[in-house]
C-alpha cells in the first residue's frame, strides 16, 4: 500500500488567530510537508486537441447538461417526472409548452441555458472547468446586478439530487463591499401573503419592499427547519428565514448563523462562485475548485461511507435572470437597489432553477491495514504529482505487502536525509546531484556516496495565471518576457511596494522617487499590453507581483537562467537602458547583480522601504516580507492563484490577528478577488498547471523588440520535446536543460526529475525501489486518467531515459542478489502502453553515467562534462536519443482501483503574518484552454 505522509496535522474548524498562529508551526515542518493530489486520476483525453502538459481539453466524463433537463440524478440522467415529482420546476415543465409551475415566469431567462461540467468522475482536490452558453449577458461584469450564474458544492449521493441544507455557501464577505450582498447569503424574508405575481408581487413578512425579493415558499417543510428555533419567551412570528448548514459530519448539529457558519468554511475556505459572469455573446466560464472531505469536513467528498463507499458529492448551478421568486422583475437599465437581484439562491424559489450534477470522487484515502514493510522516499516537489499515481498502481500490485511513502521536501532537506547512517529515506527525487546544492548557498557541497540515478519523469515549470479584467476569463496563454518577469519579480512596480500607500495620503505615502513614474502595476506596463492588449489594466492599490516559493533551489535558478539568458532583461537589471522600456530597475535589487554571474537560487525580497502608519498612538509598520510573503509550495501557490486569495496582506490594521511575533495586532489578509477585479499569478510546475486548469505563461523572447514578444512559446509536448534535445549532463551524468541553449520553438523551463537511491542498503529495500522505478519508468509513463497512468503536466519520457531507468534497476536488482524482479512485472491498472516511444528519433545527446559509488563531492547543476565512473552492470557508454511524444493522449478507462492519497496542503506559509490557510477559496476562474502551437 502506497501512502503519502505528512509530519504535520490536518487542523479543521481553527478561529483566524489560530489559524495565523499556525502559520509559524508550519515553518519548522516545511521539511516533511507531503504533497497528495493525485492528478493521474483526473485528466484523461477524449479527443485529439488534449495537451497532455496543461491537461487542456474535456475528460471521458465530461457533462453538457441543458436547463430544461438540468435535475439530473446520481448517474447524471435527467430526473424522470416520477422522480421530480415534488419539485417546483422538474424537468417535464421547464421544457413544456404550457407549463403549470407558479415559477414558470422565471424560465424564459433560463431556457436556452446549457452548461458543460469538464469532468465528473474520479474527483479529487482539483478544478473542474464549468462553461456555458445559451445565457442572457449579465447587466455589468464589475457591478453585477442580474443575468449570472451562482455554483456551489454539496455533498450526498440520493439518487434525486441533494437540498440547499447540504451545500458549501453563504458569505456575504466575498463580495467585497457589492451593492446586493443578500445573493451571498443563506437566507431572507418570506413574503407576506400569497403565491408569487408578475402583477403585484408581494412584500416581505417583515414590511420589507417586494423587489428585494421575499420568497412565497419559504420557509417550507424541509428538515432541518428553514427557521431557527425561537429563544423562550420571544415572539419569532416575523422571523427572517434562513438556510442551516447541516454537515455531513454532523447532520443533526445544523449551523443556523453566520458565526457558526465559520466553523465549518468562510470567505477565505469556501469554493462557492457567486458572480459567473455571461458575456455578451451568451457564454462563459468558471474554475471550480472541488474539495475532498480532507479540506472541507463539512462536505465529507470523497471520504468513506459506513458500509465501505466512497462518498460523492454534487456540483450544483443556480442561474439568476430578472425575476425575483416572488414575481418582482428586476429593470436592468436602472441603477437602484430596485434594479438588482438580492436574494439568496438558496431560496426555495431560486433553488427550483438548479442545475445538479453529480460528482464521483475517488476515496481520499487508502490505507493497508498493518502493512508488513514500510518504504520511505523523499525529495522535489516536481514528482508529487505523478508519484500518487504510481502507487496506487504499486499499492494494487503488491496486494498490501508494501507500503510507499512520500514527503516533498526541499533540495537542502533531501541531502541531509539521506547523508544519515541507517537513514530511512532510502530513495530521494531531485533534479540535481545530492548534495550539490551546498555550492548554490555558499558551503561546500556536501558528499553523498553510494548513489545510483534513473530518470522517472520530465516537467516543466512556468507562471500561471487567473484574470478576470470585467470582460471576462482570460482563457489563452498570457504573454510575458524575461524582461517583463524581471520587472515583477523585483519590485519595480508601484504596488508592490509597502511604502506606496495613496489611500492615507497620496504625497507622504507615494513611495521612493525612483519608482515615481513607474507603472502602477504589470498591466499598465506597455510591454505587457502590447504582448497581450485584450487585457485591461488592472485597477486599484493592491499587490499582483507573482507568489513564488520560499525555497533555495536550482529549480528557482533555472528561472533566473531563463531571465539572464535574455539580452534586455540582463541588461536592465544591471540599471541598462532598454528600449521601449519605461520602468525604473529599484536600487535595491540592482546590487544583488542579478542580471549576470550565476543564476540566483531563490526569489530575494530586498526592497528596503517600510510604511509606518500611526495605529493607536503607536507607529505600526509595514515592509516587503508582508506584502510578498511567499508560499513553500508550488500547490499552495497555484491553490492560492485558482482561489484569487493573494496572500499579501491588506491595507486595516486589525487588533485580534495574532502577528509573526506572537503578539496581537497585525494587518488584515487581502480578501479574494472579486469577478471583474481579478488578477493573481504565481511560479508553478505543470503538473500543478494541469491539475488544477490554471491558464499558463506563453514564454516570449522580446530582446531587440521593445517587447515586442518575438519567439513567443507555448506549454506543449512539442515545445518541452524540442527542449529536451538540447539537455546536456552534468559532472554527474544528470541531465540539464540550459534555457539560454534551447532553440527556437523549445520551451525553455524543463527538468527532468531523477530517482537516487541509497545502494549500501539491504536486499528487501534495494528490490523495493527498483519495482517503484521500474513501474515509474515503464507503465507510468502511460499517459491517462487510470490510476498508475502518467498525469498531465508531464512529458512521457523517450525511450532512452526509461532504457537509462531500466539499466539503473539491473544494477539495483544486481547489488540485492537477484537475477529477476521481487515481484511480478506491475501491469498498469489503465492498460495501454507506455508512450515514451514516440515517433521520430531526435539528434542524439551525449549524457554521463547515472551511477555516483564513489563518495566523491557531487558538482554543482549545471552542463559539465560527463563523469567517468563506472555505468550499470550490463549497460555500455551509449548516446541519449531524445525522442518528441506521439500524438495526442487516448482516453483511459478507470483502473480496477480508484484510490487517491491524503491530500494534505498547508495553503498559506504567511512569513509575514498573512496566515495559514487551511485551504483555499472561491473561484471564479476559465474554460480549458484550446491546444495551441508554438508561437501563437
Amino acid at each position: 500500500m502506497i501512502a503519502t505522509r505528512s509530519r504535520l496535522g490536518r487542523p479543521t474548524r481553527l478561529s483566524a488567530a489560530l489559524r495565523l498562529a499556525g502559520a509559524a508551526v508550519a515553518v519548522t515542518g516545511l521539511a516533511v510537508l507531503a504533497i497528495a493530489a493525485p492528478a493521474g486520476s483526473a485528466r484523461a483525453a477524449a479527443t485529439s486537441g488534449y495537451n497532455q502538459m496543461t491537461g487542456s481539453g474535456s475528460t471521458p466524463s465530461q457533462v453538457t447538461v441543458p436547463w430544461q433537463r438540468g435535475l439530473l440524478g446520481a448517474d447524471n440522467k435527467p430526473l424522470t417526472a416520477a422522480q421530480s415529482a415534488g419539485d417546483l420546476s422538474p424537468n417535464a415543465d421547464r421544457g413544456s409548452a404550457s407549463p403549470s409551475s407558479p415559477l414558470s415566469f422565471m424560465y424564459p431567462d433560463f431556457k436556452n441555458l446549457k452548461v458543460t461540467v469538464s469532468q465528473t468522475q474520479n474527483i479529487v482536490h482539483q478544478g473542474i472547468t464549468v462553461t456555458w452558453s445559451g445565457g442572457k449577458p449579465t447587466t455589468s461584469a464589475v457591478d453585477v446586478r442580474a443575468n449570472f450564474l451562482q455554483i456551489m458544492e454539496c455533498y450526498g449521493d440520493a439518487s434525486t439530487g441533494p437540498s440547499p441544507e447540504d451545500c458549501e455557501y453563504g458569505t456575504p464577505q466575498l463580495l467585497g463591499g457589492g451593492d446586493n450582498p443578500q445573493i451571498g447569503t443563506r437566507g431572507g424574508t418570506p413574503c407576506l401573503f400569497g403565491s408569487p405575481s408578475t402583477a403585484s408581487p408581494p412584500p416581505g413578512w417583515d414590511g420589507s419592499p417586494s423587489y428585494q425579493g421575499c420568497d412565497p415558499y419559504e420557509p417550507g417543510s424541509d428538515k432541518p427547519s428553514h427557521l431557527a428555533p425561537c429563544p423562550a419567551g420571544q415572539d419569532c412570528a416575523t422571523e427572517p428565514f434562513y438556510v442551516p448548514f447541516a454537515p455531513a459530519d454532523h447532520p443533526d448539529q445544523p449551523a443556523y448563523d453566520p458565526v457558526t457558519l465559520t466553523q465549518y468554511f468562510s470567505q477565505y475556505t469556501s469554493n462557492e462562485v457567486q458572480q459567473g459572469v455571461t458575456g455578451q455573446d451568451g457564454t462563459g466560464d468558471v474554475q471550480f475548485q472541488a474539495l475532498t472531505s480532507i479540506q472541507a469536513q463539512g462536505l465529507g467528498c470523497g471520504g468513506a461511507e459506513a458500509d465501505g463507499t466512497t462518498q460523492g458529492c454534487w456540483l450544483v448551478i443556480v442561474p439568476r435572470g430578472e425575476w425575483e421568486p416572488n414575481g418582482y422583475h428586476v429593470s436592468v437599465a436602472g441603477a437602484s437597489h430596485a434594479d438588482e437581484i438580492q436574494s439568496s439562491p438558496l431560496s426555495a424559489g431560486n433553488w427550483a432553477q438548479r442545475i445538479q450534477v453529480h460528482l464521483g470522487y475517488a476515496p481520499d484515502a487508502s490505507f493497508c491495514a498493518n502493512p508488513p514493510q514500510e518504504t520511505l522516499t523523499t525529495g522535489t516537489q516536481l514528482i508529487g504529482r505523478a508519484l500518487q499515481s504510481w502507487e496506487l498502481a504499486l499499492n494494487q500490485n503488491s496486494h498490501c505487502t508494501v507500503e510507499y511513502s512520500y514527503a516533498a521536501n526541499y533540495e537542502g532537506s533531501v541531502t541531509g536525509e539521506m547523508d544519515i547512517s541507517g537513514t530511512p529515506f532510502g530513495l530521494g527525487f531531485t533534479t540535481i546531484p545530492i548534495g550539490s546544492e551546498g555550492t548554490e548557498t555558499g558551503s561546500p557541497p556536501t558528499p553523498v556516496a553510494n548513489l545510483v540515478y534513473a530518470p522517472v519523469a520530465v516537467t516543466t515549470l512556468g507562471f500561471a495565471f487567473n484574470i478576470n479584467d470585467g470582460t471576462g476569463y482570460v482563457t489563452q496563454p498570457v504573454k510575458v518576457t524575461p524582461l517583463l518577469m524581471a520587472k515583477a519579480l523585483t519590485q519595480a512596480y508601484r504596488s508592490d511596494l509597502p511604502d506606496y500607500y495613496p489611500d492615507i495620503n497620496a504625497v507622504q505615502y507615494k513611495g521612493p522617487q525612483w519608482s515615481w513614474n513607474n507603472p502602477l502595476n504589470i498591466t499598465y506596463d506597455p510591454e505587457f499590453s502590447k504582448l497581450n492588449p485584450s487585457i485591461l489594466p488592472l485597477q486599484g492599490t493592491q499587490t499582483i507581483a507573482p507568489i513564488t516559493t520560499l525555497d533555495q533551489s536550482a529549480v528557482n535558478q533555472q528561472v533566473w537562467q531563463w531571465i539572464q539568458a535574455s539580452r534586455d532583461a540582463s541588461s536592465w537589471l544591471q540599471g541598462g537602458t532598454v528600449k521601449g522600456n519605461a520602468v525604473t530597475e529599484d536600487p535595491d535589487y540592482r546590487a544583488l547583480d542579478l542580471g549576470r554571474g550565476r543564476p540566483q537560487n531563490l526569489f530575494p525580497k530586498a526592497y528596503r522601504g517600510k510604511l509606518s502608519l500611526p495605529v493607536g498612538g503607536v507607529n505600526e509598520t509595514k515592509q516587503t516580507a508582508d506584502i510578498l510573503p511567499g508560499q513553500p509550495f508550488f500547490d499552495s501557490i497555484a491553490t492560492e492563484v485558482l482561489a484569487g486569495t493573494n496572500p499579501s496582506v491588506g491595507s486595516t490594521w486589525d487588533p485580534t490577528i495574532v502577528n509573526p511575533g506572537g503578539q496581537l495586532g497585525y494587518w488584515s489578509k487581502s480578501l479574494p478577488e472579486t469577478p471583474g477585479r481579478t488578477f493573481i499569478s504565481g511560479l508553478v510546475d505543470s503538473p500543478v498547471v494541469g491539475d488544477y486548469g490554471l491558464v499558463p505563461a506563453s514564454l516570449c523572447t522580446g530582446d531587440g523588440a521593445g517587447g515586442a514578444g518575438a519567439g513567443c512559446v507555448t506549454l506543449t509536448p512539442a515545445s518541452v520535446s524540442a527542449a529536451l534535445k538540447s539537455a546536456r549532463p552534468d559532472s554527474a551524468g544528470l541531465l540539464q536543460v540550459n534555457p539560454a541553449t534551447v532553440g527556437a520553438g523549445a520551451y525553455p523551463l524543463v527538468q527532468i526529475v531523477y530517482a537516487a537511491v541509497l545502494t549500501n542498503q539491504g536486499a528487501a529495500q534495494l528490490n523495493q525501489y527498483a519495482d517503484l522505478i521500474a513501474y515509474a519508468a515503464g507503465q507510468g509513463q502511460t499517459a491517462g486518467s487510470a490510476p498508475g497512468d502518467l498525469p498531465p503536466g508531464y512529458l512521457p519520457m523517450p525511450a532512452s531515459l526509461q532504457d537509462q531507468a531500466k539499466a539503473v534497476v539491473a544494477r539495483l536488482r544486481h547489488l540485492a542478489g537477484d537475477t529477476a524482479p521481487s515481484s511480478p512485472p506491475p501491469s498498469s491498472p489503465g492498460g495501454g502502453q507506455p508512450s515514451g516511444s514516440g515517433a521520430g528519433q531526435a539528434t542524439p545527446t551525449p549524457t554521463g553515467t547515472v551511477i555516483n559509488e564513489g563518495g566523491g563531492a557531487p558538482s554543482s547543476a549545471g552542463p559539465a562534462t560527463p563523469a567517468t565512473t563506472g555505468l550499470p552492470d550490463g549497460a555500455s557508454s551509449q548516446l541519449i536519443g531524445i525522442q518528441p511524444a506521439a500524438g495526442s493522449t487516448p482516453a483511459q478507462p478507470v483502473g480496477s482501483i480508484r484510490v487517491a492519497l491524503i491530500v494534505v496542503v498547508i495553503a498559506g506559509l504567511a512569513c509575514a503574518g498573512a496566515g495559514l490557510l487551511l485551504r483555499s477559496a472561491r473561484l471564479p476562474r476559465r474554460r480549458r484552454r484550446p491546444t495551441a502551437g508554438p508561437g501563437t
